[in-house]
């Protein structure tokens, strides 16, 4: 079985490693890094990937940003957004709700969003909209 190829893009480098190696260490998941929107989006533009994980709250390019150029390029490719800020309406809106694939606020739980990722890659085998947004409704 191929590996499912996913791209984390978080301005916290630590996270970053962090996530990266807890997917990998499943043996599920080829994970690319990303430590800006910009770098994201190059990235993204190179290879194309199963699952985009972003951060919400960047310097530079943010997380809906991103979600609006990702959704651009490959309409059909599933992001998850991250942000510690759900709470605060001049982040996370209606909007980028229905457009994101899944919401996972922050601090979050490595079990929750290893779960959210495999829901919405079980839900979205072939690139096409998934069924299920993970969280968007508890938010």
């Amino acid at each position: 079985m191929d590996k499912k190829k996913i791209l984390v893009i978080d301005d916290e480098k630590n996270l970053c490693i962090l996530l990266k190696s807890n997917l990998e260490n499943t043996g599920e998941y080829a994970v690319t890094t990303a430590y800006s929107g910009e770098e994201g989006l190059k990235k993204a533009k190179e290879t194309e990937f199963d699952l985009v994980i972003t951060d919400f709250k960047m310097p530079g390019l943010n997380g809906r940003d991103v979600l609006n150029a990702l959704k651009d390029m490959r309409p059909n490719s599933p992001v998850v957004l991250c942000s510690v800020y759900h709470d605060d309406p001049s982040t996370v809106t209606a909007l980028d709700i229905a457009k994101a694939d899944g919401i996972i606020t922050k601090p979050f739980e490595h079990t929750k969003l290893y779960n959210t990722i495999k829901e919405i890659l079980a839900d979205n085998p072939g690139m096409s909209k998934p069924k299920v947004k993970k969280e968007a409704r508890d938010a």
